[in-house]
């Protein structure tokens, strides 16, 4: 599979940007690589993809040169698997909790020696073809640690269990990022619809300080997401508060 592209910007010293979707477009594809950005990343819990949809999106991402990531729906290794036989290189696994829901996560994500990603014959693992691998990689043990060396994985924690247990879940090997979700995580708080409430600061204050202190990062370190959809709503209401009320003819 290609080089992260999120990795590769860090490297340099630079954030990663990536354009999230929450429904199958090429079109946004086509238009995040206009733009200059790095990759981009797919709501699977909230949005609506099929694994065909998946595969073409990681199909043309990389032919752009750019990352596709995933929030998946569920930490299950079954879900997850499909995600990344399609090519994504960086898997989102919402509502952790658990060192052990940290485990299936990591696991899946990576291959052996580091984890027990199931190696099949689909587009994520080179369609299982010894000489492309070769030609590609080097061979099969390269193409296993390439692949690990480009897989982002991250812990989505937004629930009161998962600021108890945060300590837990960072000490699993193979986790590298960590990051919020401040609505839910308000509602476990029992502040439902209140996400910048004090309580929730302070869990997220909480976190981050023991995220550093385990040596590892927040996803926001590492890479900028901008919603489409958020981008779309903006220049709409803007285009209507400026020319709302224009009357007929104005322009002509």
């Amino acid at each position: 599979m290609p080089e992260n592209r999120i990795f590769a910007r860090n490297r340099t010293g630079e954030k990663a940007h990536l354009l999230q979707f929450h429904h199958p477009s090429t079109e946004l594809i086509e238009l995040a690589a206009m733009a200059g950005l790095d990759g981009v990343d797919l709501d699977g819990e909230h949005g609506h993809f099929t694994l065909s949809e998946v595969d073409a999106i990681c199909r043309l991402a990389n032919a752009y040169g750019m990352t596709v990531t995933a929030r998946v729906p569920a930490i299950d290794a079954a879900v997850i698997n499909g995600y990344l036989a399609r090519g994504v290189q960086g898997i989102q696994g919402p509502h952790m909790e658990t060192a052990e829901q940290a485990r299936v996560l990591t696991e899946t994500c990576l291959f052996l020696p580091e984890g027990s990603r199931s190696w099949g014959p689909a587009r994520g693992n080179v369609y299982g073809h010894e000489g492309a691998i070769k030609d590609l990689h080097g061979g099969n043990t390269e193409f296993l640690a390439d692949s690990n060396a480009n897989m982002l994985i991250i812990g989505q924690v937004e629930s009161r269990a998962g600021l108890e247990n945060i300590d837990e879940i960072l000490a699993v090997d193979g986790l590298d990022c960590i990051t919020f979700g401040p609505n839910d995580m308000a509602a476990s708080l029992g502040h439902p619809g209140e996400p910048r409430h004090p309580d929730v600061t302070e869990a997220h204050r909480h976190i981050t300080e023991r995220v550093r202190a385990a040596g590892k990062r927040l996803l926001s370190a590492r890479m900028t997401t901008v919603r489409a959809n958020t981008i779309v709503l903006d220049a709409l209401r803007k285009h209507m508060a400026e020319h709302g009320n224009d009357p007929v003819g104005e322009g002509a």
